[in-house]
């Protein structure tokens, strides 16, 4: 399946004269993480993307299209379209448009792309432009520490998703709670946990981590993963409640341990202060 892909894939790109390069990225690329579901990841090099973007036709030539979404990347403050397609037979290519000029400032080292520091295969190249591209060095998606205002950041932006949910639970608003409990203080909490996972193992680049989430279960530690069970729920106010709170005594376990690794006062106070409002909101709950 791989390589009829990979060949279909060349084919589009040498046949249109607009694309000058097409490169492949992410786990197909780099040889490592792939199952039957991994998914190709192609960016298409090319200044006249618009003909792409407004006739979805060319797709066909991939195999029938059975679910298809308009996404878009950022990179450098520049929005780049993409779409993400699967095809019938559970094949998916996400396919991102690039100007030529962002390649160029690849090749020439003006800017990085991590992803591919983690590995790259280049499938079309008309006009040469991949040949300076750094060569992958596995060091793609680094956790770095973080200074002092970062962590602190990362906490008052914590708590502040946690007022949040209890806003929310005590109004009533169940599936607003929810919403914001499965993904934006989740966030942080999935920060924090990476941030003090890699403390404890000095930094180190590790293949495994993923800044999105990918592969935690791989990395993460069972007393971990046993204490994040406990921050999911079901659609019930009291269990929202008991899971919002389980987040919080984990995101400060984490948090303190971090801040000792790093020299950073924990603030402590300020801590007690919130989890004192959010308990009112719990008694003032519908």
């Amino acid at each position: 399946m791989d390589n009829e892909i990979i060949s279909k894939l060349i084919t589009f790109g040498e046949a249109n004269e607009s694309i000058r390069a097409l490169i492949l990225e992410g786990s197909h690329a780099a040889g490592r993480f792939i199952d039957d579901l991994s998914d190709h990841d192609v960016n298409i090099f090319t200044n006249e993307a618009e003909p792409f973007l407004q006739d979805a036709g060319w797709l066909s030539q991939f195999g029938e299209v059975l679910i298809y979404q308009k996404e878009e990347l950022v990179f450098y403050g520049q929005t780049f379209p993409s779409r993400l397609v699967v095809f019938g037979d559970g094949s998916r290519i996400d396919f991102s448009f690039w100007p030529v000029s962002a390649l160029m400032e690849l090749a020439d080292g003006s800017k990085r792309y991590e992803s591919y520091r983690i590995g790259f295969r280049v499938l079309v190249d008309k006009d040469g432009l991949t040949e300076n591209l750094p060569e992958p060095d596995g060091m793609g998606f680094q956790v770095t520490p973080p200074d002092r205002d970062q962590f602190l950041q990362a906490i008052y932006d914590f708590w502040f998703e946690a007022y949040c949910v209890a806003r929310a639970l005590a109004r009533g608003d169940l599936w607003y709670a929810k919403q914001i409990e499965a993904s934006y203080i989740k966030d942080h909490l999935y920060q924090m946990a990476l941030w003090e996972h890699q403390s404890r193992h000095d930094w180190a680049p590790d293949p495994l981590l993923h800044l999105g989430g990918k592969r935690f279960e791989s990395w993460a530690e069972p007393e971990l993963l046993k204490k994040i069970s406990d921050c999911f729920s079901v659609f019930s106010s009291e269990a929202t409640w008991k899971s919002l709170f389980a987040m919080i005594e984990l995101f400060i376990s984490l948090a303190k341990g971090l801040a000792a690794d790093l020299g950073i006062k924990f603030p402590e106070k300020r801590s007690r202060e919130v989890m004192r409002y959010l308990e009112s909101l719990k008694k003032k709950s519908k």
